[in-house]
């Protein structure tokens, strides 16, 4: 049975909400561009993170650092990371770049649209336009939380040139408006959002690999886990996962929709990942239509 705890839901409406409040104060000062916009809100992030206080509400809380710092300035030598099952000490800028790997997948092979699901505000698509997505390409963001279409929406608004369309979607219930208009050969992507569903539902696959004629699918999840333990990070990442009521059946449910004939998958490994969030490595399974 698909299945998210609505804590968690409620979270990320908030979460976008307040981003989206950070952001539009740029927007409307004009003179930004969308990707000016998002690199204002990463800069903030880099430093602070949202926290819930003693009363509920929400507020920008600065990050601890162990490390040692700049003499010049409040920047850490040093960040905390992961790579096969162990934690890592690396400098502070290191980050697998996501999306370098889709713009890069998109260079490959001939595509009339991208397509993330789970695109909170808009700011991977942002950035696929930007870093070599180029005109021609359409852009696609399903998101859940109405805060986070409106915000990518606003952003859109000042990227003439980019072809974007933001909508509603839930991986609880997958399913997409027949006015969308993908195209025939579609490369879809998730990033960190099938996690906070605690049971996806056994036709997400299905589902997602019908909108188009031909479609390739990407999926940056942490789902390592569930099939074997790397080392220590692992066996922390699953209690991590268990304790917040995350995914622990998207592995199950991506090798049944194999078995099924429902897709082909063309690659998958175990972790492909240098986050900035150590005990929350990253998966990867490719797969397309049939």
């Amino acid at each position: 049975m698909a299945y998210q705890e609505k804590k968690w839901q409620n979270f990320y409406e908030n979460a976008w909400a307040i981003r989206a409040e950070f952001m539009s104060q740029f927007i409307n000062m004009g003179g930004y561009n969308a990707l000016q916009v998002i690199g204002e809100l990463e800069k903030k992030e880099r430093y602070y993170h949202l926290a819930i206080n003693d009363d509920g509400n929400y507020e920008w809380k600065r990050k601890k650092s162990e490390s040692e710092k700049f003499n010049f300035a409040d920047i850490p030598h040093y960040g905390i990371t992961s790579l096969n099952g162990m934690t890592i000490l690396v400098p502070f800028y290191t980050k697998t770049n996501f999306i370098d790997f889709i713009i890069d997948a998109l260079s490959f092979d001939e595509y009339d649209s991208v397509v993330e699901l789970g695109c909170g505000y808009g700011q991977n698509l942002f950035k696929i336009f930007y870093n070599g997505g180029g005109v021609n390409l359409r852009y696609f963001g399903g998101e859940f939380t109405s805060s986070g279409v409106e915000m990518a929406k606003k952003l859109a608004s000042i990227e003439p040139n980019m072809r974007a369309e933001f909508f509603h979607f839930n991986h609880l219930k997958p399913k997409f408006d027949k006015k969308l208009d993908f195209g025939k050969r579609v490369l879809v992507f998730t990033y960190h959002t099938i996690e906070q569903v605690k049971e996806i539902p056994d036709n997400w696959f299905k589902v997602v690999a019908s909108i188009a004629p031909f479609v390739r699918c990407i999926n940056g999840e942490p789902f390592g886990f569930q099939i074997k333990d790397l080392g220590e990070v692992s066996k922390e990442h699953r209690k991590f996962f268990i304790k917040n009521g995350w995914n622990l059946n998207f592995a199950s449910t991506l090798k049944k929709a194999n078995q099924n004939g429902d897709i082909i998958i063309e690659d998958a490994m175990l972790e492909h990942s240098c986050r900035t969030d150590p005990f929350n490595p990253t998966s990867i399974a490719v797969w397309r239509s049939v």
